[in-house]
């Protein structure tokens, strides 16, 4: 038996991960701690949190850093004629290896997600359930060229073979950092696959703060619905 084309898992973060984003790893300052936060509406719901800390030793444009990252949300699906809702937490935590420079920055990064979904009913179809660790791993990175930026991020995790990938094309429009572009991902597992397209602003409320928006389209399992995502991100 399948799911019913509603809501059958969860839009996971990171990213996200971060995540996603729908943020991607925010593009500041590769070489200083940063913190990010964000969430994301559509039928589905999720909020997180997380940080970028680079490791003692570390250089400005090379070096490692771990990034924790933790996630909340909720979802509901059919199955069987029966509706069910889902509230899950997601706690990862990655050891990053960083690369930046004038061109941008690239970030290459392995660890592990602990995951609790809580079901309003048992479901034993649904791989998700309960709780359960996963390896995962994950890129990010951005290439500056005048007032372009082209970022993205990409994640995977083993267990449940769930993928999210994330691409944003931004062009500066005025001095004070803000940005106007294009957003686009991509994300599923063994039991279903969504596609998204959204317009997004970014900009910079202060010195070392990037605030994002983004709105737009995700289609899948037979349907398409609006979204609305934010982010925020800020290095210390």
């Amino acid at each position: 038996m399948t799911v019913a084309p509603r809501h059958r898992q969860p839009k996971l973060m990171l990213a996200a991960t971060m995540l996603g984003a729908c943020l991607a790893e925010p593009a500041l300052a590769q070489d200083e701690p940063v913190i990010f936060g964000g969430g994301f509406i559509a039928d589905d719901h999720f909020a997180y949190a997380g940080a970028l800390i680079p490791l003692p030793g570390a250089r400005p444009d090379q070096g490692w850093a771990v990034r924790p990252v933790a996630s909340a949300g909720a979802y509901d699906y059919r199955r069987n004629a029966t509706d069910i809702e889902a509230d899950y937490v997601n706690l990862e935590l990655s050891l990053v290896n960083r690369r930046s420079g004038d061109w941008g920055y690239l970030n290459l990064a392995a660890g592990a997600r602990f995951s609790n979904t809580d079901l309003s009913q048992p479901d034993p179809q649904n791989r998700r359930e309960g709780s359960q660790w996963d390896g995962m791993v994950s890129i990010d990175g951005a290439r500056y060229s005048g007032a372009w930026r082209l970022s993205g991020y990409a994640s995977y995790a083993f267990s449940i073979e769930d993928y999210y990938i994330r691409g944003e094309v931004t062009r500066a429009t005025r001095p004070n950092g803000l940005r106007l572009g294009l957003e686009t991902i991509i994300e599923g597992d063994p039991s279903y696959d969504r596609q998204s397209l959204g317009a997004l602003v970014a900009f910079q409320p202060m010195a070392g703060t990037e605030a994002r928006v983004s709105v737009g389209a995700r289609m899948g399992d037979r349907d398409t619905e609006p979204y609305l995502a934010i982010g925020l991100s800020r290095s210390f």
